[in-house]
């Protein structure tokens, strides 16, 4: 059996299908574009003669570990109820372990002049005579408001034994609440890694040092 629609039906129909329409486009020209950030070097003190001439001359910083709530492209802010938002329109410029990777090599560079400071799977035609690493389970802003890094920090000379490699916790929290832009997270966090980067020199410079025709045979 055949059904006829009412005119006024149809034309109902047909204004509700262009209104809907128009509210897909109307959201789609009305969406923020992303913004990517990128961690800053972050200056820093210069390590001390004393320290600097301990160190070896080439040290390579491995590729950072990060837990798989921190693989992601965008900022991390923990809400209430211990619930992970994404920072809408905002992301990372490169993979975070990579950024921070990188992020360390340039803070240590700074801070140890003369010294041949590169992240791992640079094109560096030297080997390492040491090496940093980084393990991170928290790299994000708080409920509290509050900036936070933790994880382990841990280096080794080449060619040493295992049980001669060094590791400390690092727990930073900033000092004052982060704004609330996008910007101000990236700016604090990179100050965050800064304070880390001041941390590795020392436990770089806690390592034993190898032997004298170790150390000769390596050069």
């Amino acid at each position: 059996m055949k059904r006829f629609f009412h005119p006024s039906f149809v034309r109902s129909c047909g204004l509700l299908g262009a209104v809907c329409l128009g509210g897909v486009l109307l959201a789609g020209c009305s969406s923020t574009p992303t913004t990517y950030y990128v961690l800053a070097p972050q200056t820093g003190p210069v390590a001390s003669p004393v320290i600097q001439a301990a160190l070896p001359q080439a040290i390579e910083v491995l590729t950072p570990s990060i837990t798989s709530r921190l693989d992601r492209d965008g900022l991390l802010r923990v809400m209430q109820d211990a619930q992970d938002h994404m920072v809408p329109a905002a992301a990372w410029s490169e993979p975070l372990g990579e950024m921070l990777g990188h992020a360390l090599a340039a803070n240590l560079r700074q801070r140890l002049p003369g010294h041949v400071l590169f992240s791992q799977n640079d094109s560096v035609a030297v080997t390492a005579g040491a090496y940093l690493e980084l393990s991170l389970s928290r790299f994000e802003q708080d409920v509290s408001g509050h900036a936070v890094i933790t994880g382990v920090l841990s280096a080794h000379r080449a060619g040493a034994p295992d049980s001669q490699a060094r590791a400390v916790n690092v727990q930073w929290v900033s000092p004052q609440p982060v704004g609330t832009k996008p910007a101000d997270m990236v700016r604090v966090l990179a100050e965050g890694v800064g304070v880390l980067s001041d941390q590795a020199i020392q436990l770089l410079y806690s390592l034993p040092a190898l032997p004298i025709h170790e150390e000769a045979s390596s050069l």
